[in-house]
């Protein structure tokens, strides 16, 4: 056989081969799982989609037992039989693309095997231009969105961080806009915003193209320094320096509070219409003042 007849008998090999692959990856059924499945699983109160979303929400918690709630309490929540609830992992990663340290995102199990990656948040955030910002996080969101309908991730990702950049001891400054406040705000709202699919037509009837997720909810900075890990840090959140001449100045705390607060974090999270919120670990709490804080603002 002549090198140029072995030529193309490999290429067509290679044809043969990339069109078996790419056939079995289109008999395989890639989606993800859905509740409310009929004829047996779709007359719960909770699947009518006609019903407002409170109304559906508190049916769906009634019918839980209490070993059930206690299930949703992390982030991989186990599948509910009995009502017909598949298992869903809430974690999935999107700071600057779709990443697979996130549980909730494979590469492995489906047709989709990468996703584009953007430079890191610190980066971007230097370029102050919102537009960018907000168009990475689209580019993202629709990628996403694609995995999701094949059954590769889920539609809550934890992103952004918005944390603001305070020391480079806690090693996780990259993922942050940086230390200043108000462009950290500007960043949050414009990638909340374009992960979310604002400009889609969905939007205006509360529809989301993904659920951001805005992190992490104060007394945050520790990641594992001289062997201690966050997980089991004891943090105890005393009020700064700042916060007391607030109170001093308002004559009252929880005025203060907002105050101290509302720009570094509340503004952009209201603006931007976050999803939902990732909680530090905080497990003590300093006083009355701070207990003020988690229970009236995460309300």
């Amino acid at each position: 056989m002549s090198p140029t007849s072995m030529v193309q008998s490999f290429q067509v090999l290679v044809f043969i081969l990339l069109v078996t692959k790419a056939l079995s990856v289109h008999s395989r059924n890639y989606s993800p799982q859905y509740p409310c499945k009929p004829p047996h699983q779709n007359t719960y109160i909770f699947c009518n989609t006609s019903l407002p979303i409170s109304t559906r929400v508190q049916n769906l918690i009634n019918l839980h037992t209490l070993a059930e709630k206690i299930t949703r309490l992390s982030d991989n929540a186990s599948s509910i039989p009995r009502l017909g609830i598949p298992p869903y992992e809430w974690w999935s990663e999107s700071l600057h693309g779709i990443a697979a340290n996130g549980p909730g995102v494979s590469f492995s199990n489906g047709p989709v095997q990468s996703a584009t990656m953007f430079p890191q948040v610190l980066l971007t955030a230097a370029s102050f231009n919102r537009t960018l910002w907000y168009s990475i996080a689209r580019a993202t969101a629709v990628e996403a969105r694609a995995m999701y309908n094949v059954g590769q991730a889920g539609l809550t990702f934890w992103a952004p961080n918005v944390n603001i950049f305070r020391d480079p001891r806690w090693g996780r400054g990259q993922e942050t806009p940086g230390e200043d406040p108000m462009v950290a705000s500007a960043f949050a709202i414009e990638y909340v915003k374009g992960l979310q699919g604002e400009d889609l037509s969905a939007a205006s009837s509360g529809g989301l193209m993904l659920s951001a997720c805005c992190k992490h909810f104060i007394g945050y900075d520790l990641e594992n320094w001289m062997g201690i890990e966050r997980y089991s840090f004891n943090a105890v959140v005393r009020p700064p320096p700042s916060l007391i001449c607030l109170e001093v100045m308002f004559k009252n705390p929880i005025t203060a509070l907002f105050f101290f607060f509302f720009f570094f974090f509340f503004f952009a999270d209201h603006r931007a219409r976050c999803a939902g919120h990732l909680c530090a670990a905080v497990s003590k709490l300093h006083s009355r003042r701070e207990s003020k804080l988690f229970n009236v603002f995460l309300q």
